[in-house]
């Protein structure tokens, strides 16, 4: 047990700015990513739903 690996990190040890910006960038990918997601299938959905309804609904004469 006296060899816990976990004891030699180095817990005060400073991270590169190159390691920082691309880690921040890779969230802003991700971020961005899942917006364009969550556009394209709201509308997707919704007029999913506006044909199924208007399918459903009974024509006016």
């Amino acid at each position: 047990m006296n060899n816990d690996i976990f004891k030699e990190l180095e817990p005060n040890a400073e991270v590169p700015a190159y390691l920082k910006n691309a880690l921040v960038s890779e969230i802003d990918l991700i971020r961005d990513t899942i917006q364009i997601v969550e556009l394209f299938t709201e509308s997707l959905f919704s007029t999913a739903l506006l044909c199924v309804s208007d399918s459903e609904s009974p024509s006016q004469p």
